[in-house]
Order: structure tokens, then sequence, then C-alpha cells
């Protein structure tokens, strides 16, 4: 049993052959970064508090499936747990969250988000890029991703991009859809509506482009801006 203050680091590595993974996390943070190529899903974990007693964690690998959970039963001061994967290169990565943010970092990989009631954050994402979050803040940055999508019901979007994207999609139902994109000449069919605020673009919109910008905020602002 693991006093209040007290924590522990811990790795294990779960052989993977598949071409999809799946991660169910629940009340811990979630941290992804590129792994290697040999099919192996890299996990380490930081436990503390309760979250170090028998019973309390979880994490294993069934089928393509990864569940990283903690559950704390009683009366606890401290109980936390966060988690970093390195996924296998190739693999395509699907996270569903509740209660606990999720990070990643420099995947090429198609990347698929889904967080409840925590925030979501990513930098340097080259592959598809969907993230769907309830109750947090989407925070996108250098991205090369060509497709992006994102959607919260009670935070804010804010995205920058690298390099010029094909397809950006982003709506926030309480809270401002705001997109930077890179120094260039790209031309991009823009949509860009705020119900209950107000809406800006320093980008043109040019029909007939096949590059599309569609961003709406419900109560909030909408702003699309080029780097400088």
């Amino acid at each position: 049993m693991t006093t209040s203050e007290e924590s522990r680091t811990e790795k294990r590595d779960f052989a993977y052959s598949g071409k999809k993974l799946s991660i169910r996390a629940a009340n811990s943070s979630v941290r992804l970064k590129a792994g290697d190529g040999d099919g192996t899903v890299r996990v380490q974990r930081t436990l503390k508090g309760k979250a170090g007693d028998a019973d309390n964690s979880e994490w294993s690998l069934e089928g393509s499936t990864l569940t990283l959970r903690t559950d704390c039963h009683g009366i606890s001061l401290s109980c936390e747990a966060a988690y970093t994967v390195s996924v296998p290169k190739g693999a395509a990565v699907e996270v569903t969250s509740t209660a606990g943010p999720v990070s990643a970092t420099g995947l090429g990989q198609p990347l698929d988000l889904h967080v409840k009631d925590a925030s979501a954050e990513v930098e340097k994402i080259s592959g598809k890029l969907g993230v769907t979050v309830s109750g947090g803040n989407v925070t996108a940055t250098d991205l090369t991703s060509g497709d992006f999508s994102a959607t919260t019901t009670n935070g804010r979007v804010k995205a920058t991009f690298a390099a010029a994207p094909r397809k950006v999609t982003a709506s926030a139902g309480n809270g401002n859809v705001n997109v930077t994109l890179p120094k260039g000449g790209e031309t991009y069919r823009v949509t860009a509506k705020a119900t209950n605020g107000q809406s800006h673009s320093a980008v043109p919109d040019t029909k007939g482009s096949d590059r599309t910008l569609d961003l709406r905020s419900q109560n909030g602002s909408v702003r699309v801006d080029r780097a400088q």
C-alpha cells in the first residue's frame, strides 16, 4: 500500500501486430509518442498515492485494445496515474479517454481522439487527425496533417499549421475557434460562421479551390489568420 505522497514508475512492453490500435483510458492522463517499427507497444506509467494500490490500476492489451485504467475506491487524497505510450509505426491509433487529458507528439499515422471531461493537445502530427472533446479544449500546433477535424462542446479549438492543409473542419459549441495557416499563396474555400459571436478571416473565400476551411462556433468567435 502506498501513502498519499508516494509514487512509482514502471514500464511494460506489449507485442502487437495489428493495423489499428485502440486505447481505452479512464481517470488517467495519456501521452502518445512515436515508437519503433518492431510491432511493440511500449508503456511507461507513473502511479501516485492510492493509484499504486493493488487492483486500483490496470494496463493490459487484449487483441487490438490497450486498456489503461485507474479507479481508486473510498476516500483518497491522492490518486493519480500518468501513462506514456510509444505506438508502433504504421498502426492507426484511436483513443477513447474519460476524465483524463490526452496528448500526442510526432505521429505520422492516422490518429483519432475522443476525450470526455478533459482536454486534448497534439503537436507535429502529419497523418489524418480527428479530435472530439466534451468538456475541454482542443489545442493543435505545428500540424502538417492534410486532413484535420476538431469538435468540442464546451471549450475552444486552436490549431496552427506548419504546412498548408487540404481540409480543415472545426466547431465549438461554447468557445472560440482559431486557425492559423502557414505563409504561402494557397487558396481556400472558406466558411467561418459564429452564430453568437464575431467571425474574421484573413484568408479570402476562393470559389473552386480544392482546399477547404469549415469553421463554426455557436457561442464564441471564429478567426482565420496566416502566419506572419
